[in-house]
């Protein structure tokens, strides 16, 4: 099987890593001040996919010559794992990846990276996450790298507060087209690749700034050629979304070619469903005969009709028919139009978008009850919650025990009252304090 290229190109020194300088002369710094003998807060390393995280984090442990012990998203979701494995490495005495003891009193360093720290959560079988992490930091004598995608989603909660007062942040920020062709082309003279400059153009143009995407796709197209032009690229997909569904509405609602609306629509990287819902909400922005409007909605009804046929029989074959009645709707009008209109999110998109957060909300809150009730979580959110709900409102005391023992996150109390989150969370740690002393108090 066939190295993946994101692997085997995959920086092994910080010299080797492009762009994000700034974050790459912070880095280099925390980890001089550690190797001094200074030790210094843990670090999040925050930006979009593919901008070089993980890889400035690994070269970083490679050019201090650390020790490294990396948890992916599947061990930092699980408190168990973190306190087997972290915890551990974190407080203990240090052996390199070869098994060669390096004190820590001589400046033996072994790096903790939790990658993708965003995807940590409290539930019913992975509890604790982001509490185990903080636990590790506080009697950590090595030093800590967070990896994650998305700030605030390593931050949120009452665990992730406290993370926030205990690491400091450095920012990652998405690379250019001329920074990831740099890359690409360093690749293809590794692989012994003669490479249009076009074709690699291309390839960067379209990964979004994403290099591990960018990469793959030279992968994709490249593997196993000692030539690449920019004809054998041009399969390779656009992963700005936003701008694609923009481009294929457009085409949509102006050609009156059905042939070229319906290639626009099967070349995107979207489900019928989902360019039904922007052609049906952008249509009547451009679409100003009656007639024609007339036309154009008896289309997509019967696009839908296909589309629900699809959802109740799973006979993904039908898509196809979906397909063409979309395509129709290019030719329900009577000439091509010529107007631009800004084109709008679909508002049944957004409506539920907004509701799906407060479903979310609500369902986490029904698990972790479920746990503490022995119920599912649907017949809590049925019978228990509402309740619940007033309890909370009510009884300072039970709010602050419970916001404790379930790990309640500010959206979370949030859904279950309108009092001061601030203040709650508080409460919470007031109640975690005499936890703590009640159980130092009986071991001693």
């Amino acid at each position: 099987m066939a190295i993946p290229w994101v692997e085997k190109y995959r920086p092994r020194t910080l010299r080797d890593i492009v762009g994000n300088n700034q974050a790459i002369a912070q880095m280099k710094k925390w980890a001089m001040d550690w190797d001094q003998g200074k030790p210094q807060k843990p670090i999040i390393l925050v930006g979009k996919p593919g901008c070089g995280k993980t890889s400035a984090a690994r070269a970083l442990a490679n050019d201090m010559k650390w020790g490294v012990i990396e948890l992916n998203a599947s061990d930092v979701r699980n408190e168990k794992n973190i306190k087997r494995i972290a915890m551990v490495g974190a407080v203990n005495e240090t052996f390199t990846d070869d098994g060669k003891f390096i004190s820590s009193k001589f400046g033996g360093r072994k790096l903790i990276i939790f990658d993708e720290a965003d995807n940590l959560y409290e539930g019913k079988d992975d509890r604790g996450g982001k509490k185990a992490i903080v636990e590790t930091i506080r009697v950590a004598k090595q030093p800590i790298i967070l990896i994650g995608n998305d700030y605030y989603g390593i931050l949120s909660g009452v665990w992730g507060k406290k993370l926030k007062s205990m690491c400091a942040v450095v920012k990652f920020r998405a690379l250019t087209s001329a920074q990831i062709i740099k890359v690409l082309n360093r690749i293809c003279r590794g692989e012994e690749i003669v490479c249009e400059k076009e074709a690699l153009r291309v390839i960067a143009s379209r990964c979004g700034g994403d290099l591990r995407a960018a990469i793959n796709d030279l992968q994709a197209v490249a593997e196993g050629k000692k030539v690449l032009r920019v004809e054998e690229v041009k399969p390779v997909g656009y992963r700005d979304v936003k701008n694609q569904i923009y481009k294929t509405v457009l085409k949509v609602l102006h050609t009156v070619e059905l042939n070229e609306a319906r290639r626009y629509i099967t070349n995107t990287d979207e489900t019928p469903d989902y360019i039904l819902l922007w052609v049906e909400e952008n249509m009547p922005l451009e679409y100003t005969k009656t007639d024609e409007m007339v036309r154009a909605y008896e289309y997509l009804s019967r696009a839908d009709v296909y589309l629900g046929r699809v959802v109740r029989r799973q006979q993904y074959s039908l898509w196809s028919y979906a397909i063409d009645m979309l395509s129709a709707v290019s030719v329900a009008k009577e000439e091509e139009y010529k107007k631009h209109p800004r084109y709008a999110f679909p508002s049944w998109l957004r409506v539920m978008s907004t509701s799906k957060a407060r479903r979310d909300t609500r369902d986490s809150i029904g698990m972790k009850l479920g746990v503490i009730y022995h119920a599912s979580s649907q017949r809590v959110k049925e019978d228990i919650l509402p309740y619940f709900r007033v309890l909370y409102e009510k009884n300072r005391e039970l709010r602050a025990l419970y916001t404790y023992l379930l790990h309640l996150e500010d959206k979370e109390i949030s859904f279950l009252t309108d009092l001061d989150v601030e203040e709650i969370l508080k409460d919470a740690e007031k109640i975690e304090e005499k936890i703590e002393k009640k159980g130092e108090g009986g071991s001693a």
